[in-house]
């Protein structure tokens, strides 16, 4: 007798609420469809769902996206770097205390007792009317440059799922793998792992309109923002697979509701109310941002983040700014817009010569990091723009490089702050490879500078 198996699901959502009273129509009425008919439904999110872009997540440290989660009937979810990393350990430890679905992470543990959190299960086993035995398992992007520092141990797949699939094998007829790693690492689980049947993949916003076949495992990918809900349709015969199939479905496309637009509101409005009614200083003048030059924010956050880190040498890029700073009094709300990204800081230590190969490869890109187009890595923004230094001073010209008035040595250490994205991007590799970089936790790019504020231009 042939059964049928559905599976929706989303990916790397980011916040982006614009369709989500579509998507959360779609997906609750699916389910019920399906049930009608006696037809087995699973619904999942695939990680990401959350991105402090949004007021709103910032707003209530992501707490407002789990009750928006809440609102469809999820059979379970994994997690993305952005509620990962994009928290502190705290805050991810509470992000999911009154969550109505299961979170699947078999690949990250406490780094104090190497256990996995107590919020989460490695997998989860669904029974389906018919009898058929569905295995859930969730993995995330292993990031450890992030995820360490911030008390957290990631393991990589081949840690952890040669284990899981044995004590899966036997007690399941299907396996799915909700897949926050990323389209390589998928094709490779495929490749090494043939009791997979279906990997649901996210992080790196693939797009797989009819999915693709290795190995007979089945990869999909639903892109970011909501713009796809992916349904996967597995059929059996006697609780055996015979036929996997997916498909994307366009949000855009969805059925629109008069009130729609003004619920994607109420989400933004809120968020900025709530951002706004936390004061953070009075600016007694209004710094303007200018993506394409030097100005007087960028020193101030270079400044700001010197003087966190206890660096006399800091490195920052005009894009970072996205809004003017105005005289008065100055909230959460003025701080996230201008500093949306989810960055935090890092300090670097690398010897002198290695130093000024680095500045010189900047100068030498200097002309297109100005209108360079940048997206991901935690930046949301539009542009790198103008590199902008503080504590040297860099003569093109004679080629000398000045560290308090005096000409940089090759064997003088040197030691700089600047943000986590530097080490990420592929522009300045020498950071990675050559320096001896520290992550700096809790606070985010956009937190320090909100600190040297308020201790230099306090509310009286």
């Amino acid at each position: 007798m042939e059964t049928k198996i559905h599976f929706y699901h989303v990916n790397d959502l980011h916040s982006h609420f614009e369709n989500w009273p579509k998507i959360r129509r779609y997906l609750n009425q699916k389910k019920k469809e399906h049930q009608a008919l006696g037809e087995s439904v699973f619904l999942f999110d695939i990680g990401d769902f959350l991105d402090r872009v949004h007021p709103l997540t910032e707003a209530t440290d992501g707490y407002a996206n789990i009750m928006l989660m809440n609102q469809v009937q999820y059979d379970a979810v994994t997690i993305g770097n952005n509620e990962g990393i994009g928290n502190s350990k705290n805050i991810l430890n509470n992000l999911y205390r009154d969550a109505n679905f299961p979170i699947v992470l078999a690949n990250m543990v406490d780094n104090e007792d190497d256990r996995i959190p107590g919020w989460a299960k490695p997998y989860i086993i669904k029974t389906t009317d018919e009898g058929v035995r569905v295995g859930i398992i969730g993995l995330t992007a292993p990031l450890y440059l992030s995820y360490i520092p911030n008390g957290w141990l990631p393991k990589e797949s081949f840690e952890v799922l040669p284990q899981l699939l044995t004590e899966l094998r036997t007690q399941t007829d299907v396996i799915v793998l909700l897949s926050h790693m990323g389209i390589i690492e998928d094709e490779h689980m495929a490749e090494m792992y043939e009791d997979i049947d279906v990997i649901i993949g996210a992080h790196t916003h693939h797009v797989l309109p009819q999915g693709r076949k290795i190995e007979g495992t089945l990869l999909t990918g639903g892109g970011k923002w909501g713009t796809y809900i992916g349904h996967t349709t597995i059929t059996l015969n006697q609780n055996i697979p015979i036929n996997l199939e997916t498909e994307l479905i366009t949000c855009e496309t969805l059925p629109v509701e008069p009130i729609d637009a003004s619920e994607v509101q109420s989400y933004l409005t809120k968020g900025k109310q709530l951002l706004k009614a936390k004061e953070i200083a009075d600016m007694p003048v209004t710094l303007t941002t200018d993506w394409q030059k030097e100005t007087d924010l960028v020193h101030l956050g270079l400044d700001a983040i010197c003087a966190y880190s206890k660096c006399d040498i800091g490195l920052l890029n005009s894009g970072l700014f996205l809004d003017d700073l105005k005289a008065g009094v100055v909230t959460k709300e003025m701080m996230h817009r201008i500093l949306p990204h989810p960055m935090r800081l890092i300090v670097c230590k690398m010897p002198g010569n290695i130093f000024k190969q680095l500045i010189w490869g900047m100068e030498d890109m200097r002309d297109d990091l100005r209108t360079k187009a940048v997206t991901g890595m935690g930046f949301r923004g539009k542009i790198f723009g103008e590199l902008v230094y503080k504590g040297i001073r860099v003569d093109t010209t004679q080629k000398i490089i000045y560290y308090k008035g005096m000409a940089l040595s090759d064997d003088q250490e040197v030691r700089f702050v600047t943000v986590d994205h530097y080490r990420y991007i592929s522009s300045f590799p020498l950071i990675e490879n050559k320096g001896d970089v520290e992550l700096l936790f809790p606070y985010f790019l956009r937190d320090v500078v909100s600190l040297y504020l308020e201790d230099r231009f306090p509310i009286l």
